[in-house]
């Protein structure tokens, strides 16, 4: 009888002993309030080492919004601010708006708003029109890249600047691939077209390569005949002393004579077709993309001397620029508005022009940029 106590107690101790920690799957403990541990936890194996951090790190959400187009300011045409406005904040890391509507196809109108097709449609109501600040337009040339192709000008090098320590520039740019279709930009006649290399349109031989030189059925506002300049071309497809109709094909885009890759360099001058010193600047003279405007005015000092390469910030809701001043007097200022800066392709809106140096901010105006016209600005240096 003892013997059974003993063996019925050996047994009843074996039975309270913990299995072998090889035989059982890991499982971690969890609190009575979580419930029985599932199939899938029991299953679950034990990470042997921390993971490592992630070599991409995750950026916060851009933030976005939709801007006002409602002024929080009531622009003065005449008054110069002496406080910072108070304008929606700019992503300046978003590429700046590249006008998608497709140019007017004709110049013919000489009031934006008489052409239909060049009638913006807001969604916002802008400022009455301002007689201070309008001055007449002659908008007489379309767009010369065809459908398809880049047809805003480069803000790198435009007409008056050196940008970089370059010549200073007689024309646009129009940065485009190899091939790409050139129009002539109104109604004329090819006086010129070829290579320049036995002919100076520019200030050396070899300079535009092939271009085409053509003389418009107008005038410029102080009664001299009007012709573009089409330079770089890889290809001329006219030939001097052929009509052309606004739009035709002339050529191709190119890189030929003193190019730096393929783009359109285009010029207007008025007088001698020939000399380099007669250029205007041809962007008072293309029509604006529909629902775009174009900014004009003159930097002078307290004593009314023109300021060359002076430097502007031109700001809006939307987007943000930096155009200057002509770089000195070898390129022409119009002479219906005696401009020394010029910038074109802005939306319509508000905007805050300035000019800071050294630190300090010598002019600050909120003014309303007009579609489908030029609309201008007299900074006078305080």
């Amino acid at each position: 009888m003892t013997r059974i106590k003993y063996f019925l107690v050996m047994l009843i101790m074996a039975a309270c002993q913990p299995a072998s920690p090889a035989a059982t799957p890991f499982a971690a403990t969890i609190p009575p309030s979580q419930g029985a541990v599932s199939a899938a936890q029991v299953a679950t194996a034990v990470p042997t080492a921390n993971p490592l951090p992630s070599r991409t790190p995750t950026l916060p959400p851009t933030a976005t919004f939709t801007p006002s187009r409602t002024p929080t300011i009531t622009p003065s045409p005449t008054a110069t601010l002496t406080a910072t406005d108070t304008l929606t904040p700019t992503n300046t890391l978003s590429p700046t708006p590249v006008p998608t509507s497709t140019p007017i196809a004709s110049a013919t109108p000489t009031n934006p708003a008489d052409d239909p097709n060049n009638t913006p449609v807001p969604t916002w109501t802008p400022p009455p029109p301002d007689p201070s600040v309008q001055i007449a337009d002659h908008y007489m040339l379309r767009r010369p890249i065809a459908d398809g192709g880049a047809n805003w000008v480069a803000r790198t090098y435009a007409y008056g600047s050196n940008s970089g320590g370059l010549q200073v520039h007689h024309g646009v740019d129009m940065v485009n691939p190899t091939g790409t279709p050139i129009l002539a930009a109104a109604d004329g006649t090819v006086i010129y077209a070829g290579s320049d290399s036995g002919v100076m349109y520019g200030p050396q031989n070899s300079y535009y390569g092939n271009l085409v030189v053509i003389q418009h059925n107008f005038s410029s506002p102080d009664g001299q005949p009007v012709f573009t300049l089409y330079g770089h071309m890889d290809r001329v497809e006219v030939q001097t002393g052929q009509q052309v109709s606004q739009g035709d094909r002339i050529g191709v885009v190119g890189g030929t004579g003193v190019a730096f890759g393929p783009h359109l360099h285009f010029e207007v001058r008025a007088g001698d077709p020939g000399s380099f010193s007669a250029t205007r600047n041809p962007e008072l003279w293309i029509y604006p993309y529909r629902g775009y405007g174009t900014l004009a005015g003159r930097v002078t000092d307290a004593a009314g001397t023109v300021l060359y390469s002076a430097p502007l910030q031109v700001k809006s809701s939307e987007l943000t620029r930096y155009p200057t001043t002509y770089a000195d007097s070898s390129v022409n200022p119009d002479p219906v508005f005696g401009e020394n800066f010029v910038l074109g392709d802005l939306p319509a809106n508000y905007y805050e022009v300035s000019l800071t140096e050294n630190g300090r901010v010598r002019f600050r105006k909120l003014i309303y940029v007009y579609p489908n016209r030029t609309t201008w600005v007299d900074i006078v240096l305080n």
